[in-house]
């Protein structure tokens, strides 16, 4: 039993690998006790997390309502005190210096001194000046490209992101306000399991999410089911593209040839992003 709420929570936590998240996702969907009890766990997180939020707040405002209590020590009281104490000693100790200082010696008389012979003058060997390297050009060698900085720099939010509001109160309604108020984890947890009506909004939704939130394996999978079919099957093909970039899965063969497809099709609503990203790709190699 402790093992399976573990599971419950390392779920509701985004914690969980993207094979055991989606094996979790096929349970939940089957299982109706299962879900009720995801969604109860992740109710009472939120819970803590407000009230942690609320004590917190209470302590921090205690202690800046409390006035800041003075310390004070030995020395701080004592400290007139100290300083005639320490004058007494410093001039005992000059006095005792001076007492047992020994006498001078007497002072030799001076010797005169006797002029050395004067020796032949040797003409010096002027010195050689030293020879300067010439540097060496090195050629610099270009590094692999950064899939992962790429991606991200080439994600934009699509617009019809806008339009997913869901009706009044539902999941997909409180998942598109988490969402716009860049909670994204939460609206990724608020979306699992996806809802019975309007799936294929709540799944574009949930996609976006994990990626905003840097769950990018997850994201993928999300934007692969996408691309099977329906009505954002480009935009699911563009932003899995760039999902599996930044989860470190792009493969340069398959994924460049797709990518190079989309650069081509004139039709295709992510061409300009794609011909950006394929420059720079390129320019990587």
């Amino acid at each position: 039993m402790k093992d399976f709420f573990t599971l419950i929570e390392n779920y509701n936590l985004g914690h969980l690998p993207p094979d055991e998240a989606a094996e979790m996702e096929a349970a939940i969907a089957a299982d109706k006790q299962l879900a009720n009890a995801v969604r109860q766990h992740r109710a009472e997180w939120e819970a803590q997390e407000l009230l942690a939020e609320k004590l917190l707040r209470q302590q921090i405002r205690q202690r800046f309502d409390r006035p800041p209590t003075r310390t004070s020590n030995w020395f701080t009281i004592n400290w007139k005190w100290l300083t005639p104490l320490l004058a007494l000693l410093l001039l005992g100790g000059v006095w005792v210096f001076m007492k047992n200082e020994p006498p001078a010696p007497p002072a030799a008389p001076p010797m005169q001194e006797t002029p050395a012979p004067a020796q032949p003058s040797v003409p010096e060997t002027p010195a050689q000046a030293p020879q300067q390297e010439v540097p060496v050009a090195e050629t610099p060698q270009p590094g692999a490209p950064d899939w992962g900085a790429l991606a991200v720099a080439s994600y934009a939010m699509p617009e019809s992101l806008g339009s997913l509001r869901g009706q009044d109160g539902d999941t997909l309604a409180l998942a598109s306000i988490a969402f716009s108020e860049k909670k994204y984890r939460q609206a990724a947890r608020l979306l699992t399991p996806l809802p019975e009506e309007g799936q294929q909004e709540a799944l574009l939704l949930r996609a976006h999410a994990q990626f905003l939130a840097k769950n990018y394996q997850v994201a993928a999978a999300d934007f692969s089911e996408l691309e099977t079919g329906g009505v954002y099957r480009r935009e699911a093909e563009w932003y899995g593209l760039l999902a599996r970039m930044a989860g470190g899965k792009f493969d340069p063969k398959k994924d460049g040839k797709l990518l190079d497809a989309i650069s081509r099709n004139e039709k295709h609503p992510y061409r300009a992003a794609a011909v950006e990203l394929n420059k720079k790709v390129g320019a990587g190699h």
